[in-house]
């Protein structure tokens, strides 16, 4: 497996360089129809050279398929989900919290996992049984509150979420610091390396957005469960990661109903 995150390796920093590019150059457009041209133009220079760098390093012939911001490539058993930028809205206002995110999966499951921020250089790195990574340095995800803030992010559909509201009140002795920061694989990677302590969202549209997001969370010692614990799947609406600890003060609490 390692050869192949190599190769996740290489395209994602190659993706960072381009992001960089574009982010340097955004004061040179002034209104949304600037701001759209340009990411598409940026999304089909990334497309174009990662279709570009598979075909050379594997000379497979593969099927390619766009899903919303998402670049899916397919070869026999193998499965390459890319998302260029996870973070759009936050790039285009420069508020510095985008990511790169990429999955592999091999006869249906996730084996290799990797997201990288190009600004501060940061690269999260799983692979199936073989840990969570953050610049080559092991993760673990823990239960410690550190200053009694308990740091929870989540999306604007939970907190509009009439029937969630009780379970904040789990919490009530100590003190919640809520986040919503708008990439969910850089979130999720956050989570992995102890910044945030929990992960909550809502009206999921799609899995493949926490696919990368959920092998680092798992191969660092973390859980994901729905709301009420039952197992997270590609059907689940919902979702709560963090430490067992952590999750055992939400479910036991069991106040959503």
């Amino acid at each position: 497996m390692r050869p192949m995150l190599n190769v996740a390796i290489r395209i994602a920093r190659q993706i960072g360089d381009i992001i960089l590019t574009y982010y340097e150059k955004q004061k040179q457009y002034f209104n949304d129809e600037d701001y759209n041209f340009i990411i598409k133009k940026m999304i089909f220079m990334i497309s174009r050279m990662i279709i570009r760098t598979l075909q050379n390093t594997y000379h497979q012939s593969f099927s390619i398929k766009y899903k919303k911001e998402l670049l899916i490539l397919q070869w026999q058993q193998t499965i390459w989900i890319i998302n260029p930028l996870d973070g759009i809205d936050n790039f285009i206002k420069k508020f510095p919290h985008f990511c790169t995110s990429i999955v592999i999966l091999i006869k249906g499951k996730t084996e290799i996992s990797l997201v990288y921020d190009p600004l501060r250089n940061d690269l999260f790195t799983a692979i199936r049984g073989q840990n969570t990574q953050l610049n080559g340095y092991k993760l673990r995800c823990n239960d410690k509150i550190y200053n009694s803030t308990l740091f929870i992010t989540v999306n604007t559909n939970y907190l509009i979420n009439n029937q969630y509201i009780n379970i904040m009140k789990i919490f009530i002795e100590k003190t919640i610091a809520l986040r919503m920061c708008g990439s969910i694989a850089l979130d999720l990677a956050y989570l992995s390396a102890n910044k945030i302590n929990c992960y909550i969202y809502d009206n999921i549209s799609h899995f493949y957005y926490f696919l990368a997001g959920e092998l680092l969370i798992k191969e660092s010692g973390g859980l994901i469960t729905n709301l009420i614990g039952h197992c997270y799947d590609k059907h689940s609406k919902n979702i709560l990661a963090a430490h067992a600890n952590i999750l055992k003060i939400f479910l036991s609490k069991n106040q959503i109903t």
